[in-house]
């Protein structure tokens, strides 16, 4: 076979720049860090990696991930959807700062009919200094890619140091360390070693039945607040009374409990919310890899519940309010609607034994 026969058989992957330390270089002139502007400038310090596929690049933003908005969600998922047919596989490289939410809100977005991989990637260290985490990243993204393209592996994923993540059950864990990225409540997807790419059985694949419907909007009306000892439910209500909170998140002390006794008690809050300001409540956990409302035997986790409060089960604190937000930009839903298709998996993002949670939580 021929070399030019060898090139045909290359997966063709697409590499969406949306900013991040990984796509930063030095300017030969001023000697500042800046962004790449083209694929070329990434591929001179990468200068092998088109042996492993056939590469285009194409920069939507250079952005601080910091300033990433569901706009930015938005867009990356049109781009993706209307470029699927084009490429094989997509690698995007992003800041690591809000990268859990990114991933989050693209499985929402795309859906199990999204017949594609797509890898979100970024480093800690600019490819230019020595020791960086880029290389090693960016080649990986590439490579496990590459590979689910070859398995028929349809996942939106998070490849950071050398695990692969789905992206849906993400969070970030440090600000500085090598391996920035966890998946606490959801095995990995699989490993990166000396010896190959390795992906567990768990990984979604494509589906040829499953029908390709693109959501790509959020709504930004929601209010997301940690709860603290000795917090008052008055000040938070202030929120709800101004008319523009469409959806608010307690995330809790434990397995879904809050607070329920004197000034102190947000049972009067919940129910104020879910009833009189038709605002649904959803009351998660704070913990890595916790799950509210795990067995439903706390006393003031079942208040909440009594109150109208929302279970979010073993979502991530990042998907609770992603999702939440997705939920709320498809339609003016009741709150027994949005209570339902909060703890309904719809990309493996919440476990299937919620689902049964739900309905049951629901009916209090």
């Amino acid at each position: 076979m021929g070399a030019k026969a060898l090139r045909q058989k290359k997966k063709k992957v697409l590499v969406i720049g949306y900013g991040g330390t990984i796509v930063m270089i030095v300017d030969e002139k001023t000697k500042s860090v800046k962004p790449a502007a083209n694929l070329k400038q990434v591929l001179a310090l990468l200068p092998r990696l088109d042996e492993v596929a056939d590469i285009s690049m194409e920069i939507l933003s250079n952005k601080d991930s910091t300033n990433v908005t569901p706009d930015d969600w938005t867009r990356l998922a049109l781009f993706l959807y209307n470029n699927r047919d084009a490429y094989d596989a997509f690698v995007i490289t992003h800041g690591t700062n809000t990268m859990a939410y990114t991933a989050s809100a693209l499985t929402l977005a795309l859906g199990s009919g999204f017949q594609k991989p797509v890898v979100l990637t970024g480093s800690q260290l600019p490819l230019t200094v020595y020791g960086n985490d880029a290389r090693f990243n960016f080649e990986n993204s590439i490579k496990v890619a590459v590979e689910a393209s070859n398995q028929g592996i349809a996942e939106v994923m998070v490849v950071f140091s050398d695990v692969i993540l789905r992206g849906g059950r993400t969070v970030k864990v440090s600000e500085s360390a090598f391996d920035a990225f966890k998946s606490p409540a959801f095995p990995e997807l699989g490993v990166i070693t000396s010896t190959g790419i390795h992906f567990s059985p768990i990984v979604r694949r494509v589906d040829k039945k499953a029908r390709l419907e693109l959501n790509p909007n959020f709504s930004t009306n929601i209010v997301s607040l940690d709860l603290t000892p000795g917090q008052l439910p008055s000040m938070v209500e202030s929120f709800l009374t101004i008319g523009k909170c469409k959806g608010l998140i307690l995330k809790s002390h434990g397995a879904g409990s809050v607070p329920t006794e004197g000034e102190y008690s947000f049972i009067s809050l919940i129910q104020k919310a879910v009833r009189e300001y038709k605002i649904p409540v959803i009351v998660s956990t704070k913990f890595l890899g916790g799950n509210a409302y795990k067995e439903i035997n706390d006393e003031c986790a079942v208040r909440a519940i009594e109150a109208g409060a929302i279970p979010g089960g073993d979502l991530t604190d990042v998907m609770t309010e992603v999702k939440l937000m997705w939920i709320l930009a498809q339609g003016a839903f009741s709150e027994k609607q949005i209570h339902a298709r909060i703890l309904t998996d719809y990309v493996g993002e919440v476990t299937e034994a919620n689902v049964g949670l739900a309905k049951l939580t629901a009916s209090k």
